[in-house]
């Protein structure tokens, strides 16, 4: 396609922000192009309507979106018909994030009641697991995914010494998560993952205070 795909059918519109022709001696940063050339025409306008990019050049990125006519590969000088992220997304053809992947399988472990109210937490520094936080009533359970395997977080044990640290315990089912919720990490938890961090606070010996 080497027609705009808005102007296939209509002249194009007069540019609001038409390129000067004046000779200057500044070039441009991303395409090295003098200022008022044609490359740097080429570069930093629609070759449309004349339109100019809000920012940059053709350089970054390779594919450049005029507001008024559509998308253009500057790579290839193609146009691209103008995206539709919702039809995209209902015609099947967007990629499914690994937190869905995750979801699926929260339903199918504990009940689509459950899985209703998890939410997606994006604020561990942990990327090894998918973070979740079951949001009901205005309290909250905290659970991970990697692996296929879930795991449900409990306060550390030794909270006097560790305020912030926590323990894994594996779940498989719903009733899995209200044992650990009632009763607490049950025998196959983790270490605290702030073990290392409380182990090594300075005691009363050390000069410090508890």
């Amino acid at each position: 396609m080497t027609t705009c795909p808005t102007h296939q059918n209509s002249t194009p519109p007069t540019p609001t922000m038409p390129h000067s022709n004046r000779a200057g001696n500044l070039v441009c940063k991303g395409c090295a192009a003098r200022a008022g050339s044609a490359e740097e025409r080429r570069s930093h306008h629609c070759p449309c309507c004349g339109e100019r990019y809000t920012s940059g050049c053709t350089g970054r990125p390779r594919r450049r979106t005029c507001h008024r006519c559509g998308t253009l590969d500057t790579h290839t000088g193609q146009w691209l018909p103008p995206t539709d992220p919702i039809a995209d997304l209902l015609s099947g053809h967007t990629r499914p994030s690994p937190w869905l992947g995750a979801w699926k399988r929260a339903a199918a472990s504990f009940g689509q009641d459950i899985a209703h109210h998890l939410r997606h937490v994006t604020t561990e520094i942990d990327q090894t697991h998918l973070y979740g936080e079951i949001v009901f009533g205005g309290a909250g359970l905290t659970i991970r995914y990697a692996d296929g395997r879930f795991e449900a977080a409990s306060d550390c044990p030794h909270r006097a010494e560790c305020r912030f640290g926590r323990v894994w315990t594996p779940v498989l089912v719903c009733e899995d998560l209200l044992d650990i919720r009632l009763n607490g990490p049950g025998p196959r938890a983790s270490a605290c993952d702030r073990a290392h961090r409380h182990a090594q606070a300075p005691g009363p010996r050390d000069g410090g205070t508890r």
